[in-house]
């Protein structure tokens, strides 16, 4: 899968469903899933240092000469784990991504949302304190 690493605290945006355009100085033609992964910047609050979730990338939108909208809809978590980032769009093994399995989501609103026991268990104690 496609992948791109961005600082902690936007990541934790997109993963909250607040955040659906990313800002890059370079377009793409990729669209679909997308990982996101979090750089290693150690910041309070926030998960540093691991791949979060999918998104779709459904456009990107030119602002100006050298600046993109990156457009996210669909967040999906995974079971996060440790990534080394690297610059631009890389590829994850497919392998790599666990999605929740049944029992560690529900269906809310045509959404896997996933339960509370899933994100204490998987995404709390990654939050860097």
């Amino acid at each position: 899968m496609k992948a791109i690493s961005i600082h902690p605290e936007p990541v934790m945006e997109i993963l909250s469903g607040k955040k659906i355009e990313e800002y890059r100085s370079w377009s793409t033609h990729h669209r679909g899933p997308l990982l996101i992964c979090s750089t290693a910047i150690k910041t309070p609050g926030c998960i540093s240092g691991h791949a979060v979730c999918i998104v779709d990338l459904v456009d990107v939108k030119k602002l100006d000469e050298e600046s993109y909208a990156w457009i996210f809809s669909e967040v999906r978590c995974i079971k996060p784990f440790p990534i080394k980032g690297q610059r631009r769009l890389y590829h994850v093994p497919d392998d790599r991504i666990v999605e929740p399995e049944a029992g560690e989501f529900v269906i809310e609103a045509g959404e896997k949302v996933v339960t509370e026991e899933f994100w204490q268990e998987y995404y709390l104690s990654l939050i860097q304190q």
